[in-house]
């Protein structure tokens, strides 16, 4: 019979530590288990704290909003709509902010960001939302130059593959997202020759149909990529140059500061490298051509109207209009852009000349402008850039060779040829014109006013005479450019070129940009976009 041996010391030792590393195992796993369900309790509770705070700054942008149906409410508020008011526990305060300026929002601000801050304890949520202000004033107004749209034609519009036409990514206002308009003015889908492998998302094209009544109709016209419109659109033909002045000198050198009118019976040029300014409300009337050489640099400070009857040449050089100026050029002949720069005075005189959308805002592309009369050539080519506008409703229009316009264009024929862009300035539309059925434009759902089909030119006789018709007024904000002033036999046309510089009353019947009674339209196209969340602070 064999004998169990008793167990020695080292052995009951081992089953002792065995035996505390099982109960610290047990131990350790209750903590943990014990510090997760804390952990979680304490997650969710943050959780809640910030859906609650989300939830409060999300009411208090609909609260926002609903105050700026009335613009009054901005009226020396500097841009507080409300503090200090409790939602759900949260303290929510709101502000509207100018979106082009920055600046806190005012009654005459046209699209603002509502930025909403929910707070509670030392957390807070930022909610914020854009959109264009509502229009209330009693008086309608009528766009007639056909701004709303970035590529209009009247014959024909090409998009080649790696063309790009979209919103001007440094705008302001593409915070909207607002959908891009492009089309014939007659509507038909025959008149466009978009590529597949061009970029023209986000855009939509004119379409003869009737308006979007309601979201609903809107939002499935969008997901067409449709912009219907219910009759052709009149375009104007642009402002007639004056007759040619009995007196001028036989050619013309532009170079250093010219202050005053100067008429020429040959060319006009600004020489290669020379630095020039025309300062002050200038006009210029050149019967050849005008052409800035290679290396050259043309400011524009004040009011500047050239008229072109031959050929305009603008090469290797860069023509630059300063804050608060605006420039006109009003061409007789070809235009040709090569390896140049025209628009706005840049803020960075390094930025490059390219397509890309790179090109930084300054100001936009309302204050210059190309007039061109009959059927005539527009060129872009060599990454020529224009931040600025065409209105060539009878001329060709090409972009070439990585060549960009910052603004908008609007011609007989227009092609985007490969690696050409066009970015939309947003703040050329002012909801006041074809798009808008409550605007000036429209007698009724389906027809314009008779007077609006009358408008023959861009001038102060047509313009008018659409103004007595219509017993509206002109904006004294407008910025139609000063080309309406060519006619010399027109009354007081120094005023009106002096009321691009901010008169009152100069340029009565001058603009394109006239008053009427509207109310914004229920197309859909109302409210604000929600920019979402800021992080928690």
């Amino acid at each position: 019979m064999t004998r169990r041996r008793p167990a020695t010391p080292h052995r009951r030792g081992i089953a002792v530590i065995a035996a505390l590393v099982a109960v610290s195992v047990a131990s350790l796993l209750g903590l943990s288990l014990a510090a997760s369900r804390d952990a979680n309790v304490a997650t969710g509770a943050n959780l809640a704290e910030s859906s609650r705070q989300r939830a409060a700054a999300a009411s208090g942008v609909d609260l926002a909003t609903a105050l700026l149906a009335d613009p009054s409410v901005l009226d020396g508020a500097e841009g507080v709509l409300f503090d200090g008011v409790e939602i759900g526990g949260v303290r929510v305060r709101a502000r509207a902010v100018d979106l082009e300026t920055g600046a806190p929002a005012a009654v005459a601000t046209r699209a603002v960001e509502v930025v909403v801050d929910g707070s509670r304890g030392t957390r807070s949520q930022v909610a914020r939302a854009v959109g264009r202000m509502p229009d209330t004033d009693p008086e309608s107004r009528a766009d007639l130059d056909c701004s709303e749209f970035a590529v209009l034609v009247t014959h024909r519009l090409r998009v080649e593959r790696d063309a790009h036409l979209g919103p001007w990514p440094s705008a302001p206002l593409a915070a909207l997202r607002e959908p891009v308009r492009f089309g014939a003015a007659d509507g038909s889908p025959n008149a466009l020759e978009v590529s597949s492998g061009a970029d023209v998302n986000g855009c939509i094209a004119v379409r003869a149909g009737a308006f979007a009544r309601g979201k609903e109709a809107a939002d499935e016209a969008l997901a067409e990529g449709a912009c219907p419109l219910p009759a052709a659109i009149h375009v104007p033909l642009p402002p007639e140059a004056p007759a040619p002045a009995a007196e001028a000198v036989a050619s013309l050198l532009i170079d250093g500061l010219l202050t005053r009118d100067a008429v020429t019976a040959g060319d006009a040029r600004v020489p290669s490298r020379a630095s020039a300014t025309l300062r002050g409300a200038v006009m210029l009337e050149i019967a050849g051509n005008l052409h800035v050489e290679r290396g050259a640099r043309l400011v524009v400070d004040g009011a500047a109207v050239i008229v072109v009857r031959g050929n305009t040449i603008i090469e290797a050089s860069s023509v630059e209009v300063a804050l608060g100026g605006s420039l006109a050029i009003v061409a007789l002949g070809d235009t040709t852009l090569d390896a140049a720069y025209v628009g706005a005075l840049r803020g960075d005189p390094l930025e490059g000349r390219n397509a890309a959308g790179t090109a930084a805002y300054d100001g936009g592309a309302e204050r210059t402008t190309i007039f061109t009369n009959g059927a005539r050539r527009i060129l872009l080519t060599d990454a020529s850039v224009l931040k600025g506008q065409i209105y060539a409703p009878e001329a060709r229009i090409d972009l070439t060779t990585r060549s960009a316009v910052y603004g908008r264009v609007l011609g007989r024929e227009v092609t985007l040829h490969e690696g050409v862009a066009v970015y939309y300035d947003p703040s050329l539309d002012l909801r006041r014109g074809w798009t808008n059925r409550a605007s000036g434009i429209w007698a009724s759902d389906s027809a314009p006013h008779a007077a609006v089909r009358a408008v023959g030119r861009l001038d102060s006789a047509s313009l008018s005479a659409f103004v007595a018709t219509r017993r509206a007024r002109v904006e004294s904000e407008s910025r139609a450019h000063a080309a309406v002033a060519f006619a010399r036999g027109i009354p007081n046309a120094n005023a009106v070129l002096n009321s691009q510089q901010g008169s009152a009353d100069a340029g009565r019947g001058s603009s394109a940009k006239l008053d009427e009674a509207t109310e914004l339209p229920d197309d859909g196209s109302g409210g604000f976009a929600s920019l979402g969340f800021d992080n928690d602070g």
